[in-house]
């Protein structure tokens, strides 16, 4: 019933969207201010914060204004006059955060003004309950949580306000800023001692079962604790400001794996050498057997403990000269350490994460028009990822000490934590920059320099403990290929895989924002960027591109308020650069004579490199023209004030990112006369005998975005605020998903070396045609004022929340197999199939209990099976009837994904003990309807597990309790 209410609002909002440009015109137009400020909330990592109130009050007169921030953590203060202001952004767990003199010169000027809370003051309380499935582990580097958020939840485009010299927008139509660089900010000065303790707590008690829970919730806790204090120093001059927490999350996640059958728990090989080496790799699996069987044949819903300790400080200083200079001083650290659940021994790296900083920024007037700015920032990340203990010694009594990866496609999960552990890395960034703007005329001019120095020290695994790979093959199952000892594929690195890289980001810029007339305002910028070279500070690996120093961005905006009424006409156009990331430079380690990687078909499980041709080496290439990618973003919208306090905006939003990283996999296997097409003979059939696969990174994808967005802000008054955002948007990508977050570009691989794009050209992984949030706040009216037993209830009692209606997003089908009979046997996987129905295509796959059935799933019969009659799979709707280094016809990205409907509250109220000391109550309600979102289907045919949902992307329902003392 809910899902089918939210998508008839969808329907109704779309249906909409013709009335509401009508609409614009039809209120008449009066005097009206069209200044504006406008920014975005986030904690000290950049996460957004949704709901966070913002307010604003101009000096010396009555005026105010209070905003909600929406779901990205955006907020827009609309209307303003001319004037200076004090703007507050508050939110329950977080220090509130003043900022004052606010200038508005303008009558059509936005003012950027972006806020960071303090999360380290009180860290990441409202985060901290997740609507993330706490079973889906993930890295926490470089942009990780980026891409696991964006294609969980789908494509959230922003409508940026203005584009300008000053900063980096690579990524803001996705709501990310992969270049953002934070400035220290002095903010007002504090005259008495404040401070606040708080505690949140979560509990299994509390929560519900996921879908696919078995049993009751076991005991599990979450605690966040810290406190804040601040206050001056030294008359009004200098204050301080320290910040300490910590979160302890402890207890039993549940979820699913893929187990062996009670009838697969015993070695089928009759080696005596690798019998006992299977039966050790079977005691990874917890000896309970699959309970639901329903969902799939070895599915088991099980629970292990997880441990996190998080301790986070931060201390900030504030000096303020007599010259009306300030001078900012801002330390952060955080120390982190997880030791995860393990559901199979060794599914999950153990993770110690240290991320600190120290910046320094400096501001002064120079004259009344004129001032100067100047930043020094220090970031350090250290990360530890290493096997956990129980993986380690899983072989012991054999006398093994290192054990290897052990994958079964999606019959089993998959033994270890994956092939690029363990990883160790330090990543130093030193920044400096310095900026001078100045008021002159009708003329608003900056300029300024930013430089950078990133340097990275890492040790990355790519395979150095080995990778078995046990797939469909030889006309058995990948499970009885493993209980026989008979591999497909063994992959291992051999070599130094330690380096330490350094290279500069410099850039400077020009902007120019022009008052032309009263009623119109355009803006002009210039940014130049330079991205040098790496270089590997023991020379042991040479990076082949040289500096990219021709990326010229031009900025231009343009703000008109026809008559000086209510409506208010925008449009920008802007050029962004990413960079080159050390992720993506790094893999040039993996290569000889420094580094062999080494591969074997069809190999010996106990002596893998047995007959190999140990001088041939798999080899990593990166294009000698590789260049920094860039978007072209631009956008236009119609702004219109409406009775009740209620503004609309009407806007396009589109961008071309251009130069996007790719991986072109190469030198595969071919049909050979006289050599027989089978998985042992791939290395003998590969075109160049002196390597053996060989991938190589370039500059060769563009990602298209079309966006129609409407917006309707409603302003507070009578207790009431609330925001609504509704998107229709297409998001297309060239080569697969290589999107502007992919800075690695590693992802899906062309199913043929030639004509990629024909192969790959396809939906984003995450677009999202439709999607609309509605974000919302009330006060109840009843008994303002009280004290003590009047007070609780229900006078000043606040709910708030954030409605998410989101379509799925595009998902492809894999054969699942290389082998004959699967796929094309050239040595790479993910090959697709034939389509034999085209009825079936974008067909949304959204339920356990109906998407192997509008898969056609039961109708697959796989070679070696009973009753198989042909040499390859075939069902009613696909065939992998391809031909030796040959594709499939079916498209790239042709599915979708269940879609996001998500519904989370709070009620808060705050108790005045004595003045100045509060109490603040909070109970949040994550996921309130307790409503699962899937995760995608299987996706590969060979396996039983095809076209079924086997786990929740997000949790079951979550409250979490909060108390604040603020004082």
């Amino acid at each position: 019933m809910l899902s089918s209410f939210c998508c008839k609002a969808i329907r109704g909002v779309h249906r909409a969207g013709g009335i509401v440009l009508a609409a614009l015109l039809l209120f008449p137009a009066s005097n009206i201010w069209a200044a504006m400020i406008a920014g975005k909330v986030t904690n000290q990592e950049g996460t957004a914060i949704a709901s966070a109130e913002v307010v604003i009050r101009q000096k010396d007169s009555d005026f105010t204004q209070t905003v909600l921030t929406s779901e990205d953590g955006s907020y827009s203060l609309p209307s303003l006059p001319m004037g200076v202001y004090t703007i507050v952004v508050k939110k329950a767990g977080y220090a509130d955060l003043t900022q004052e003199n606010v200038a508005v010169r303008e009558e059509s000027e936005t003012v950027q003004l972006p806020f960071r809370l303090r999360s380290s003051a009180e860290q990441a309380v409202l985060r901290g309950v997740e609507e993330l499935n706490p079973n889906l582990f993930y890295v926490k580097l470089d942009t990780n949580e980026i891409t696991r958020e964006i294609n969980r939840r789908g494509a959230d485009v922003q409508f940026h306000r203005e584009f300008r010299a000053e900063e980096n927008f690579f990524g803001v139509q996705y709501g990310y800023l992969l270049r953002d660089i934070e400035w220290a900010r002095a903010g007002a000065p504090l005259r008495n001692i404040h401070g606040s303790l708080y505690e949140a707590h979560q509990s299994s008690s509390f929560n519900a079962r996921s879908f696919f829970t078995v049993g009751n919730l076991l005991p599990w806790r979450r605690n966040d604790f810290g406190g804040q204090m601040g206050g001056p120093v030294w008359n009004q001059r200098l204050d301080f400001n320290f910040a300490a927490s910590q979160t302890r999350d402890s207890g039993y996640i549940n979820g699913n794996v893929q187990v062996p059958l009670a009838s697969e728990r015993v070695p089928l090989t009759t080696d005596p050498a690798v019998r006992p080496l299977i039966a050790g790799l079977l005691k990874a699996y917890p000896v309970e057997v699959p309970n639901l069987p329903y969902v799939s044949l070895r599915q088991l819903n099980t629970n292990a403990v997880r441990d996190i300790v998080s301790t986070a400080f931060s201390t900030r200083l504030a000096y303020r000269s007599k010259e009306s200079g300030q001078l900012v001083l801002e330390q952060r650290f955080l120390d982190s350490t997880e030791h995860p659940f393990e559901f199979v021994a060794g599914q999950n790296p153990v993770t110690f994460l240290r991320p600190q900083s120290v910046h320094l920024g400096y501001n002064r007037p120079l004259t009344p028009q004129t001032t100067l700015r100047l930043a020094q920032n220090f970031d350090r990340l250290a990360v530890l990822l290493d096997v956990s203990d129980r993986y380690k010694k899983l072989l012991a009594p054999l006398g093994r000490n290192v054990v290897p990866e052990i994958l079964f496609g999606r019959d089993l999960t998959r033994l270890g934590p994956g092939d690029s552990y363990p990883r160790r890395r330090v990543e130093n960034r030193y920044h400096f920059s310095g900026d001078v703007s100045q008021a002159r005329g009708s003329h608003r001019l900056a300029a300024g320099v930013l430089v950078s120095r990133l340097q990275t020290n890492d040790l990355q695994s790519d395979n150095t403990r080995g990778e078995f790979s046990f797939g469909p093959n030889f006309g058995r199952t990948s499970v009885q290929n493993f209980l026989l000892g008979t591999p497909t594929q063994f992959r291992v690195s051999i070599g130094e895989l330690y380096r330490g890289f350094r290279n500069w980001e410099l850039a400077y810029y020009l902007q120019d924002t022009i008052r032309l007339r009263p009623d119109l305002t355009l803006s002009l910028g210039l940014r130049h960027e330079i991205v040098t070279a790496p270089s590997e500070v023991n020379n042991l690996t040479a990076i082949p591109f040289g500096t990219d120093a021709t990326n010229l961005a031009p900025q231009f905006g343009l703000a008109w308020n026809p008559g000086g009424g209510k409506t208010v006409l925008r449009g920008g156009y802007g050029i962004q650069y990413s960079s080159i990331f050390p992720v993506l430079y790094q893999r040039a380690r993996f290569n000889p004579p420094a580094v062999q990687v080494i591969s074997t078909d069809n190999p010996n499980l106990l002596e893998p490199l047995r007959g190999a041709e140990l001088r041939r080496s798999g080899l990593n290439r990166i294009s000698p023209d590789m260049v920094t990618p860039y978007s072209h973003l631009y956008n236009f919208a119609i702004e219109r004030e409406l009775p009740s306090n209620v503004s609309l905006r009407v806007a396009y939003i589109g961008s071309r990112t251009i130069q996007l990283p790719v991986n072109v996999v190469t030198n595969r296997a071919r049909p050979v006369p006289g050599i027989p097409t089978t998985t042992g003979t791939i290395n003998q059939r590969r075109p160049d005998p002196g390597y053996l696969e060989i991938s190589t990174i370039s500059n060769g994808t563009i990602a298209y975005l079309d966006a129609l967005q409407v917006t309707a802000d409603k302003r507070l008054s009578g207790g009431l605020s609330w925001n609504l955002r509704y998107t229709f948007s297409k998001a297309i990508n060239s080569t697969g998903t290589q999107s502007f977050a992919n800075i690695s570009g590693l992802g899906h691989i062309s199913t043929i070396e030639n004509d990629i794009i024909g192969d790959m050209k396809g939906l984003e992984q995450f677009d999202t045609p439709h999607s609309l949030t509605i974000g919302y706040r009330y006060q109840f009216p009843w008994g303002r004022g009280y004290r003590g037993l009047k007070s609780l209830f229900p006078g000043g009692w606040r709910i708030s929340g954030t409605t998410s209606v989101r379509s799925g997003t595009p998902i492809h089908i894999h054969t699942g197999s290389d082998s004959p009979g699967f796929g094309n046997v050239d040595g790479v996987g993910g090959d697709r199939p034939n389509l034999l129905n085209p009825g079936i295509l974008w067909r949304t796959l959204d339920h356990p209990d109906t998407s192997p059935t509008r898969l056609g799933a039961q109708t697959c019969q796989r070679p070696g099976e009973p009753g198989a009659v042909l040499p390859y799979m075939t069902c009613d709707s696909f065939d992998s009837n391809i031909a030796p280094a040959g594709r499939g016809n079916l498209g790239f990205q042709t599915f979708r994904t269940d879609g996001l409907n998500n519904w989370n509250l709070a009620l808060e109220k705050e108790f005045l003990l004595r003045e100045p000391v509060t109490l603040q109550f909070r109970t949040e309600f994550v996921n309130f309807l307790n409503h699962p979102q899937f995760e995608p289907f299987n996706d590969e045919m060979a396996y039983e597990t095809y076209a079924k949902i086997t786990n929740t992307a997000n949790r079951g329902r979550v409250i979490q309790f909060l108390l604040r003392l603020q004082f």
